[in-house]
């Protein structure tokens, strides 16, 4: 769990990104067709980490093992801050523009809204289940992922 984890923060989404929106640009590999959908969620992303970063200044709110006497930690943060996940809403805001956009640009558009489901929820229980959120921060995390990415896709024309 806490390596996958670590596949829902930011620091993974934003090299992936990076190296998303080179190869798209460029066109390389072919995949030019997907350069609006990287931006879409590089922008969802951007978004999501604005709104995250400020509420957890605003409510700084303790993680578990700062609270709980018996809290299994199994992962470190630099963070103290628990609310909201930040892993959740970034995975989740990147997930709901994929889910949005499946059949735009997949032709196994319902595999690919499967998968974005499934990996969602993947990251959401290990941020509870490594110990560094509480159920409802996870919640919350959730609701600003998919308002951003929604916001975005709506908002957005590219």
């Amino acid at each position: 769990m806490p390596h996958l984890t670590d596949i829902g923060g930011i620091i993974f989404y934003a090299c992936l990104f990076i190296v998303l929106l080179l190869i798209t640009r460029k066109d390389m590999f072919g995949l030019k067709k997907y350069y609006p959908l990287v931006k879409l969620c590089i922008c969802s992303l951007l978004l999501c980490v604005l709104i995250t970063a400020c509420l957890k200044l605003f409510f700084s709110s303790p993680r578990p093992s700062l609270v709980l006497e018996h809290a299994n930690v199994l992962t470190s943060s630099y963070d103290p801050n628990s609310f909201p996940s930040g892993h959740t809403a970034t995975t989740l805001s990147i997930m709901t523009v994929l889910f949005l956009k499946a059949k735009e640009y997949f032709n196994n558009g319902n595999l690919i809204m499967g998968l974005a489901v499934a990996y969602a929820i993947m990251i959401a229980f290990s941020r509870i289940y490594i110990g560094m959120h509480f159920p409802f921060d996870v919640l919350i995390g959730g609701v600003i992922g998919m308002v951003s990415g929604v916001v975005v896709v709506r908002c957005l024309k590219v």
